[in-house]
């Protein structure tokens, strides 16, 4: 009874690693995505091209232990994701085989359906060999004795056509990771601007909730499905994180930059953009050395750890989302019967855009580094100024 106790042990210890995965691929959740647990497979992560992705997660608490050309669980793996492509009739499925383990330093069908060179008639022969080798063994065996456990599942993956074979060896990625866990996901953490000496406290907070509502959510005879709003609202992601970001940006130090442009005024969406609704060429060089000084300024900030991706996401996200809500509002009201009358209405918009109240980690961003970032979307053609600005500049 003891040993059966250490060894349910080890189990559980598999299953809180596949938790520990999932949160990994949760954190990296970006919108209109969905993380599924123990539905389509272990884990599994709908993308946002409508894509899925199905991963299968193995753990080992031996260090060092080795994914070999027989492991049980990589055949059994083949088996259950063959017949998951025909039961989903998808052309987008990706699988990914997750371990801690390391892989086996012998040559063979591992390596095959692990190499970027994907060669489905050498991954064959090796099935081949295998199998080959597995029914000579059984052939050799006494009556009675039980049969080798992955024969089955080799005796079914060898018969499966090659363009059956080549359907699945193709979709098929590993991940090997001998990286403790733990320091993945607290780097992750850190990636939204997390200091080092609060990342473990924001994991620990973020474990705790995540158990708890996987626990709420199998009690009621739910599946485990987490979307992008559930995950940074339900469970609390975004209320961690704003919890453990224990620092103002000094957004003041802006204005260090000013003396500094590398944008030229004179080209560039932006400055077309601005000289076509009657902005003076004044004004224009101005407005690029402010877009030049945020550029230059938030990459500093990225380089030092003080501001993140996700935080220059958000920025540009409420800057998008109030020059769009600014824009419907002050071309529903006014009237472009006129190009002077059209003109006057996009210098307001663009006025106003830049006087927007804009807030991230604490702290709110100066008029001018507001300023940078319009000019910037308008750069990349992801807002403008004009009602037609689509048709002129294009649109990202």
């Amino acid at each position: 009874m003891f040993f059966d106790k250490v060894a349910a042990d080890k189990t559980q210890l598999g299953f809180d690693y596949q938790d520990l995965v999932c949160l990994e691929y949760l954190i990296d959740l970006r919108p209109g995505e969905k993380v599924g647990l123990e539905f389509l497979d272990d884990i599994h992560h709908e993308r946002i091209d409508n894509g899925k992705t199905l991963i299968q997660v193995k753990h080992s608490v031996n260090n060092g232990s080795a994914l070999t050309n027989r492991d049980i669980d990589l055949w059994k793996t083949l088996y259950n994701w063959s017949n998951t492509i025909a039961e989903l009739d998808s052309t987008d499925i990706k699988f990914i085989f997750f371990t801690n383990k390391i892989i086996t330093e012998k040559g063979g069908f591992l390596h095959l359906i692990n190499s970027e060179n994907f060669d489905i008639h050498a991954i064959a022969d090796s099935i081949d060999k295998i199998k080959s080798d597995l029914d000579k063994k059984e052939a050799s065996k006494t009556p009675g004795k039980k049969e080798n456990p992955i024969k089955k599942y080799v005796d079914f993956i060898h018969g499966e056509s090659n363009p059956k074979k080549e359907a699945l060896f193709g979709k098929i990625s590993f991940v090997f990771t001998t990286e403790n866990i733990f320091e993945r996901l607290t780097r992750r953490i850190e990636y939204f601007s997390i200091s080092k000496s609060q990342s473990t406290d924001a994991l620990n907070q973020l474990i705790g909730v995540f158990n708890r509502k996987k626990y709420e959510s199998i009690k009621s005879g739910n599946k485990v499905i987490i979307n992008y709003d559930t995950f940074r609202n339900s469970f609390q992601f975004d209320r961690i994180i704003k919890i453990s970001q224990d620092r103002k940006i000094d957004f003041s130090r802006y204005y260090q930059f000013k003396n500094v442009s590398t944008i030229n005024p004179k080209d560039g969406i932006f400055a077309r953009q601005l000289s076509d609704i009657g902005i003076s060429q004044e004004d224009i060089t101005e407005h690029a050395i402010e877009y030049a000084a945020t550029s230059m300024f938030i990459q500093k900030l990225m380089l030092e750890g003080e501001f993140s991706d996700v935080e220059n996401y958000s920025i540009n996200e409420e800057i998008f989302h109030g020059w769009k809500a600014l824009h419907c509002s002050l071309y529903d009201q006014g009237e472009t019967r006129n190009n002077e009358q059209h003109n006057s209405i996009a210098r307001n918009c663009f006025r106003r855009t830049g006087n927007m109240s804009v807030t991230i980690a604490n702290s709110s961003l100066s008029r001018a580094m507001v300023v940078g970032k319009s000019i910037e979307l308008s750069d990349i053609s992801r807002i403008g100024w004009r009602k037609d600005w689509k048709e002129l500049y294009g649109s990202k």
